[in-house]
């Protein structure tokens, strides 16, 4: 009994690991972003065991409570206790792929998203990046498996991201929206004053896969207003499970707070 309930347990940690490891795996270079995403599918998806599909993650995360909570009070209690443990790791772990794909349905199959279709804000410093994604807009573009192109999806999914007036001037509005962009953890790429206004350029690494967002504001002067537009795309991966919407969302906040 010790001896199963040991296996169980190293396997619950196995696949606890395997997510934990699949983001700092892939900034580390050992994996490509794509293969740790393949890391996590692999631990929780289900597998066929008769007529029902049980992620791996979960039958050991189970297997190990249930071996564990025996072994605690029949045999061994250090291995019992150690089981426990790593049935509640995993069970925590578990969490990270069910709130990625309630993300991914809830959220249309697109990473560009912007609050102007007509004529967004230009990617330039960050074109020239190492991505995949390239940096024009593509909103006449079809999502795959769907009947929308990428703006109408947008809209019917974020009909709140539209272009904020700001009452301030072009470069009051400017140095906030530098501030806001410190704030946010984004890196500043590069800024250009035209006669137009301004086209502020920025990145944003996520701090587990370390997955690269452009995000770009663009001001142009409205009489004693600002009207202010952004785009923020993802310079890797089909579906950005609506992170890109809830950035420019955050940043808008931030913005009324600190123009208010």
């Amino acid at each position: 009994m010790r001896i199963v309930t040991l296996l169980l347990a190293l396997a619950a940690l196995g696949c606890a690991a395997a997510i934990a490891l699949a983001g700092p795996g892939t900034q580390l270079g050992w994996w490509t972003w794509g293969e740790g995403l393949s890391l996590i599918r692999k631990v929780s998806a289900p597998v066929e065991l008769g007529p029902v599909g049980v992620p791996p993650i979960l039958a050991a995360a189970v297997l190990a409570g249930v071996t564990g909570l025996a072994t605690l009070f029949m045999s061994s209690r250090g291995i019992g206790l150690f089981a426990l443990v790593a049935a509640a790791a995993a069970a925590a772990a578990m969490q990270v792929p069910l709130k990625m794909r309630a993300a991914f349905e809830a959220n249309p199959f697109i990473h560009d998203v912007t609050t102007d279709f007509d004529n967004p804000p230009p990617i330039i410093a960050g074109a020239d990046e190492e991505r995949i994604n390239p940096p024009e807009y593509v909103g006449d573009k079809m999502v795959p498996n769907s009947d929308k192109t990428v703006r109408q999806a947008q809209a019917e999914a974020f009909p709140d991201l539209k272009p904020k007036l700001v009452n301030a001037s072009l470069d009051e509005t400017a140095e906030l929206v530098r501030i806001i962009l410190r704030d946010m953890n984004m890196e500043q790429l590069d800024e250009t004053l035209t006669d137009d206004g301004w086209l502020i350029e920025a990145a944003y690494t996520s701090r587990w896969f370390g997955f690269v967002d452009d995000f770009v504001v663009r001001l142009t002067p409205e009489g004693p207003r600002t009207r202010v537009d952004v785009r923020s795309k993802s310079r890797v991966g089909g579906s950005d499970l609506g992170a890109n919407a809830a950035r420019v969302r955050a940043f808008f906040e931030k913005l009324d707070a600190a123009a208010s």
